[in-house]
């Protein structure tokens, strides 16, 4: 069964046609500071491995990095926590987002089949739970009432300070990746964060198990 990391996921998703937060895997800190550079600051550091699956537990993300100096002390500093765990983890570097941070993904229940999910993401979806599921595919009006379903919906008309979410393209977003994963029999999915700010929404991080093309799997 093929498993994608973060980079090759969004590679793979990108190819599909959705939308994406450009990420370097880097191995060293010179590599780092390089890749930084062309991204342009601030960047969010995390690591790339397939023995840590969240990341924020083993202090794995470091985002709103300002500049060199300040990817400098958080890379040696990641390097110390997660090494020990995993002396195979690589880096990822990407642009810093912002904006409201929801959840989406994919999994396959053995009697109904593929199971799109959908809420708020980031550490909120641990704490608070607030997600809705559909069977794959769903259309438009499956989407629209995922949307109504979550409790948090109310961050997304724009309250406290966060940005105001298109709804129509976020129904297109959840179609979308219902589209790809019923077309390649994904059997998982995992993008969390989705940061979404008015009509724009991109993954921040991905994982996908299972992916087929042309009947074989990837």
């Amino acid at each position: 069964m093929a498993y994608l990391g973060e980079v090759e996921a969004k590679a793979f998703l990108a190819k599909e046609g959705l939308p994406v937060n450009p990420t370097y895997e880097v191995e060293s800190l010179e590599e780092a500071l390089e890749k930084a550079g062309l991204l342009g600051y601030p960047v969010v550091l995390k690591i790339s491995s397939e023995k840590i699956i969240h990341k924020s537990d083993v202090g794995g993300v470091t985002a709103g990095i300002p500049g060199p100096q300040e990817l400098e002390k958080a890379f040696l500093k990641m390097v110390e926590r997660v090494r020990p765990i995993d002396s195979q983890t690589a880096f990822s570097l990407q642009p810093h987002l912002q904006g409201v941070e929801l959840a989406v993904g994919i999994s396959t229940d053995p009697s109904f089949g593929q199971v799109i999910m959908f809420g708020l993401g980031g550490i909120w979806i641990e704490v608070l739970k607030d997600v809705t599921f559909r069977l794959v595919p769903i259309e438009e009006r499956d989407a629209w009432q995922m949307i109504e379903e979550i409790k948090g919906k109310k961050l997304l008309k724009g309250i406290r300070g966060y940005p105001a979410v298109d709804g129509e393209a976020l129904v297109r977003f959840l179609v979308e990746v219902s589209r790809v994963a019923h077309s390649r029999r994904v059997q998982e999915m995992d993008l969390n964060p989705v940061f979404a700010s008015g009509e724009r929404l991109t993954i921040a991080d991905a994982r996908i198990v299972g992916v087929e093309s042309n009947g074989s799997p990837l």
